[in-house]
């Protein structure tokens, strides 16, 4: 038996072939051309760390004083320049560019008061070498007690025998340590002996 024998039947049959064929290769052509499932991952969420702050007490000539909160290496300009200094005050009676640290307390003096840090430490100018000379020998000048952990270069030179390179030093080293823990730390600042230090001791407390 021959299949297919009449015409009609060998042509529907082959376009039935036909149309099965094109039916496979446009479904091989869509698996071939659909980009492939991607799965992304949501990236973790970053948790933020708050930044290191300083609180530094800002006082005296200036129009707001208070408490402010600062970023850590903050300098002492950054500091004055928030509680906005009054016309009268003297900037330059201490070093605006040194660092701040925490718990520092800034006092802003006045050109209408004292001239400079030093003379707070010095004899008032009516006293004349033969008065001077009158004084007893433990007369001490009165002097305000200074904290070592927060004094600034200003507080430091009014001690006696401190000048602004040796109260720089005094802060650096203070800055290595992480803060004194006694006086007698002070024997480690290159430029203060035995001598120096008891000279001192009286007026400085860690």
């Amino acid at each position: 038996m021959v299949l297919w024998e009449h015409p009609v039947e060998r042509y529907l049959a082959l376009g039935s072939l036909t149309i099965i064929a094109v039916s496979l290769a446009i479904l091989a052509g869509k698996r071939l051309t659909e980009p492939p499932l991607l799965i992304l991952e949501t990236p973790p969420e970053k948790q933020e760390t708050s930044k290191p702050t300083l609180k530094i007490h800002v006082k005296g000539a200036v129009k707001r004083p208070a408490v402010y909160s600062l970023p850590f290496g903050s300098r002492i300009a950054d500091a004055v320049q928030i509680a906005q200094p009054l016309p009268d005050a003297d900037l330059n009676a201490f070093n605006l560019a040194a660092f701040l640290e925490d718990g520092q307390e800034v006092i802003v003096p006045s050109k209408k008061g004292l001239s400079s840090p030093l003379s707070l430490a010095l004899p008032p100018p009516s006293s004349s070498p033969a008065s001077l000379s009158r004084l007893k020998p433990d007369a001490k000048p009165s002097i305000p007690t200074v904290n070592l952990n927060t004094a600034t270069e200003s507080e430091l030179i009014r001690l006696p025998g401190i000048g602004p390179a040796l109260a720089k030093r005094i802060i650096e080293y203070r800055r290595q340590i992480g803060g004194f823990k006694s006086v007698e730390q002070l024997l480690e600042v290159k430029g203060i002996g035995q001598k120096k230090l008891e000279q001192i001791r009286p007026y400085v407390r860690p």
